[in-house]
């Protein structure tokens, strides 16, 4: 599946969760992987003792430091091969007035949305051709009906977008698609330990019969961004292990 040369691959959230797990496997692979985060603590310890791992600070929602990342990778590595649109986030704060629920869709929505929009933007000009991927982890809660409204929301929308920016870099010999997570509990998304009961009542409907990891996602990821995936593009592929339509409602009130 792997290609032999070793490529530049860019990884925002890549400090933490699927996103360490997504940068570390490209990297003992041997490709020279970029951290984005805005939290340069956490990418600076990742990358210790890697010595292909380069950390960089921003917030990939704040066009200003997008440009400045994109005028950073064109620099120092002219073209990239893999891009993958990781960071996101669950907005956790009050919902009692009409402005605690825009701020709370406003962040929900720049977190998993704009974040990846911004990213591919400003990359785009860079993207290997042909031959280059973009993707973007989205959620399985945009298709299942479960987990938080905003949340599933933003990345439904998120599906929908990557038809498009695959629409648009078809032609130049550059993949777009969507690794879809079903439950991988161990990420800071849920907000700390999801209880055994939770955690019970999701592997009951999971046809493999275990709860995914990161590592799951991070293969996934891989594979799409592999030269045998030449032909996969604008679509989402469901890493979830089977996992039928269980509600997660569940499971979000236990990491509160």
């Amino acid at each position: 599946m792997d290609q032999q040369r070793a490529r530049t691959v860019v990884v925002s959230g890549g400090g933490t969760g699927i996103g360490r797990a997504i940068s570390a496997s490209f990297a003992d692979a041997g490709d020279t992987v970029v951290v984005v985060g805005r939290r340069l603590d956490v990418l600076e310890a990742f990358a210790a003792g890697r010595h292909n791992v380069v950390p960089v600070r921003a917030d990939v929602t704040n066009p200003e430091d997008l440009r400045a990342v994109a005028a950073e990778l064109e620099r120092r590595f002219t073209t990239l091969d893999v891009v993958v649109a990781n960071a996101g986030a669950s907005h956790r704060g009050p919902l009692d007035t009409l402005e605690d629920v825009a701020e709370h869709w406003r962040r929900t929505v720049d977190a998993n949305l704009l974040s990846a929009v911004l990213l591919e933007h400003a990359v785009r000009p860079l993207l290997r051709r042909p031959g280059g991927r973009f993707i973007a982890i989205t959620s399985s809660s945009a298709t299942s009906g479960g987990g938080e409204v905003a949340y599933a929301s933003s990345k439904a929308a998120l599906n929908r977008w990557i038809v498009q920016v695959a629409n648009d870099v078809g032609a130049e010999g550059i993949t777009a698609n969507c690794v879809s997570p079903g439950f991988v509990p161990d990420t800071e998304l849920y907000g700390g330990p999801v209880s055994d009961a939770a955690s019970q009542q999701v592997t009951a409907g999971i046809s493999v019969g275990r709860i995914g990891t990161p590592e799951d996602i991070a293969a996934a990821v891989r594979y799409v961004a592999s030269d045998e995936a030449g032909f996969v593009s604008g679509t989402v592929l469901d890493v979830n292990g089977g996992r039928r339509a269980v509600p997660l409602a569940v499971v979000a009130r236990s990491a509160d």
